[in-house]
């Protein structure tokens, strides 16, 4: 329940109306003198939790967090200039994820001088730095347009491909206790804008329908739009019933279970799964759904895709300029819905021997995988390989595992199983170290029956660890496992293949476990590979967050080879 209309209120209490009849149940938060007034505004709605957070990065980084794990926009809120600039990282991340997200700081004056107090010579540098990784940046100067501006800024970023937005409202001067206005003005009805999604096209599904049902090998590529538009169990219906096997960028990995009898792997770059290497040359169709057009997914997809490439785009719809029914763009759940319905009753089935190849390719895989793991078994410093194979053993298929940057998640990509889209969480295409622990937090907050590991080099780690404090205050029993190296460790072969030497990416780190029950927490340091299993499922049963700092170095990745 919002504020009642034609009362009289400050503008920080116009923002926060907006945030009550949007829904908004959390905001994340680092306070500053420019946004005290939205804080006060806050403090009259309970309903909503304010999670202060203790690095400003970190705020966007869990706004960032919450847009992907529930589909609502996540709200962080910020004060200006530094506070902007530092949430930049997790912003730009949100938009290359396709999250929605709603960033809101403070702003100098409207009059300010060159340099004011969180200012410099241009007063609207935040705004038109952000216009380069939003959907829309604005900078409200009427307090009459901030409830048209926010229904705007939630309407934009959950609309077509979500994504984040960026408003700013300036403080009135730089000791003013109010934003935009010197008296209260009286609130008036807020309007919350309608969503848009991409519209289905039905002459292009019949067109779409009748390619795949023609096709003798079609292969299903699945992008992250699936997952953002929960569509992934009419996914798993399209590839069951016709057969259809399914490869997907690294950034969707659990859009289909990886135990599913078509299920393939995933690709980045020049890294082409032997899985898809054997499945791809007998492709004759390949229908992308989920993804962007022109984007590096694209790109790297289409250096082994076959001549007929049929991409139903997941973007906002006004960039859909194609007539060509293989390059449209269409809501990825209405379009599968569509396609499905078209198909009707129709079969494509007879493809078991199909199915027992692809079996045949995974199990082989798999064992290679496995044989490599437990050769590692007795290496000291403990082998990553071996750690995320332990790790797995540990899982259940509700676990949410989430991975920052860096050699544990190449590791555990290998091997930490599939079942659904939060089973193996990635920063995605921006790829910013600090991902883990912000989103560790997010994920407890919202499934607190599910265990919630997260996975992080020291190098990441020390970016982020002074928000670990907060998932104490929390209560977030999440179990942060921090591979312990001394160093930036993916740095080290990519410098001695290119230069044969390193330098610069080695540092001092601290005793993780000891920073661990600094913080009231439970902290557990791994030296001996035989360790690990205990301390994992001792960490699951804690009712407190835990740390389990694992001693490691950097390792070559396995080798995957038929």
């Amino acid at each position: 329940m919002g504020l009642k209309t034609n009362s009289l209120v400050h503008a920080g209490e116009i923002v926060v109306d907006a945030l009550i009849r949007e829904g908004v149940q959390k905001v994340f938060c680092t306070p500053g003198s420019h946004i005290i007034p939205i804080y006060d505004g806050l403090r009259q709605a309970p309903d909503i939790q304010l999670i202060t957070c203790k690095q400003e990065p970190n705020a966007s980084l869990m706004a960032d967090a919450y847009g992907r794990i529930t589909g609502r926009p996540g709200v962080c809120l910020l004060t200006a200039g530094p506070g902007g600039a530092n949430s930049v990282a997790g912003i730009a991340q949100a938009y290359g994820a396709a999250s929605p997200v709603v960033h809101i700081t403070g702003s100098v004056p409207l009059d300010a001088d060159k340099e004011a107090f969180h200012g410099v010579d241009d007063p609207e540098f935040l705004v038109k730095m952000y216009r380069h990784v939003t959907k829309w940046s604005t900078r409200v100067e009427r307090i009459d347009e901030i409830s048209d501006t926010m229904a705007k800024a939630f309407q934009i970023a959950q609309s077509g491909r979500p994504g984040p937005v960026h408003v700013e409202i300036p403080r009135l001067s730089d000791l003013s206790p109010y934003l935009l206005q010197s008296d209260p003005v009286p609130l008036t009805e807020y309007r919350p804008g309608e969503i848009h999604v991409a519209p289905v096209d039905n002459t292009y599904v019949q067109q779409i329908a009748e390619q795949l049902l023609a096709a003798k090998c079609p292969v299903l590529c699945a992008g992250k739009g699936i997952i953002r538009r929960k569509a992934t169990d009419e996914l798993v219906q399209l590839s069951r019933k016709f057969s259809i096997p399914v490869i997907y960028p690294q950034d969707s990995m659990g859009v289909i279970p990886s135990d599913n009898s078509f299920a393939l792997d995933h690709y980045f770059g020049n890294y082409h799964s032997p899985l898809i290497r054997e499945i791809l040359p007998d492709c004759d169709l390949l229908l992308s759904i989920g993804l962007r057009a022109d984007t590096a997914e694209i790109r790297d997809m289409e250096n082994f895709a076959p001549d007929n490439h049929i991409l139903v785009g997941f973007d906002d719809a006004e960039n859909n300029q194609s007539s060509d029914f293989r390059r449209s763009v269409m809501d990825p759940k209405l379009f599968l819905d569509a396609l499905l319905k078209h198909l009707g009753s129709r079969e494509k089935p007879g493809k078991f021997q199909l199915e027992n190849r692809i079996s045949v390719l995974k199990s082989k895989q798999r064992q290679l995988l496995d044989i490599q793991a437990e050769l590692e078994k007795d290496a000291k410093p403990i082998h990553p390989g071996f750690l995320m194979k332990r790790i797995a053993n540990c899982l259940n298929p509700d676990s949410i595992v989430i991975s920052d940057v860096g050699n544990c998640q190449m590791f555990a990509r290998y091997y930490i199983p599939l079942h659904n889209p939060l089973s193996f969480m990635q920063s995605g295409v921006w790829n910013a170290m600090s991902f883990s622990l912000p989103t560790a937090i997010v994920a407890k907050l919202e499934f607190p029956e599910r265990d919630v590991v997260g996975l992080v080099g020291d190098g990441a780690f020390l970016m982020t660890m002074g928000d670990f404090i907060t998932a104490c205050e929390l209560n977030t029993n999440i179990v942060q496992i921090v591979l312990n190296d001394g160093a930036y460790g993916q740095m080290i072969p990519q410098q001695m293949n290119q230069y044969g030497s390193t330098y610069g990416v080695e540092f001092l780190s601290p005793n993780f476990a000891a920073f661990g029950e600094a913080c009231g927490a439970v902290g557990i340091r791994i030296e001996d590979p035989g360790d690990i299993e205990a301390a994992v499922n001792s960490a699951l049963k804690n009712n407190s967050p835990t740390i389990i700092e694992v001693m490691t170095r950097e390792y070559p990745l396995p080798k995957c080879e038929f």
